[in-house]
């Protein structure tokens, strides 16, 4: 076999580049990556029977878990067209522990974990019917622990926690209660009328899991 001249191996690659060229190449290689998801502490209450109605109490402040994965990706022209799960470390969260007075709305439930916070305008009322028929919106019989809302900001039915007045049931409305303002029944007319007009920290809670 004869050898090529330098002119011609040059021909013969030209060739081959624009052969590669017109039936399309593909270049695939691999690396490791990490993937980290953060895990949200939850809040939670508790109830403590050694505290005052209305009282709150932080036990624990809460940290972010994670979940890391580790996968090798294959890449063809440096786009990734396959991921392969190596392995998975979970670090749980640790969550915000409240403990709360069961002083108001008798519940059978524990725990509860939060919903929202709202800061609300509060006023009082005494359960004395004055010509109404002393029951709340959902039939209850008014009393501590029975709160009017409006249910367009919190709906009637939900568990609330309010600080400086204590466990408690949204149960029923009014029509100047609108928006964020929140009427609190007492026992006695003289409480309901020491306590005025003040603003709370109400906590809307949903049972625990």
């Amino acid at each position: 076999m004869r050898n090529c001249s330098p002119k011609g191996s040059l021909l013969i690659g030209l060739l081959a580049f624009a052969g590669m060229a017109f039936a399309g190449t593909s270049e695939e290689k691999t690396r490791t990556e990490v993937r980290r998801t953060e895990i949200k502490p939850t809040v939670r209450y508790q109830f403590d029977r050694s505290l005052r109605p209305g009282a709150i109490r932080k036990i624990q402040d809460g940290t972010v878990g994670s979940i890391e994965r580790n996968f090798v990706v294959t890449y063809v022209n440096d786009q990734p067209v396959e991921y392969k799960l190596v392995s998975e470390t979970k670090t749980p969260a640790k969550d915000t522990v409240f403990l709360i007075s069961r002083a108001g709305f008798p519940t059978s439930r524990g725990s509860f974990v939060r919903g929202s916070v709202i800061n609300m305008s509060a006023s009082a009322y005494d359960p004395n019917p004055r010509g109404g028929s002393g029951r709340t919106k959902l039939g209850h019989r008014a009393k501590f622990g029975h709160v009017a809302v409006d249910p367009r900001v919190i709906p009637l039915g939900s568990l609330l926690y309010i600080e400086g007045y204590g466990f408690a049931l949204a149960s029923d409305t009014g029509g100047a209660i609108k928006g964020k303002k929140i009427d609190l029944c007492y026992d006695s007319r003289s409480r309901a009328f020491s306590f005025g007009r003040r603003k709370v920290t109400v906590h809307v809670l949903k049972s625990a899991s």
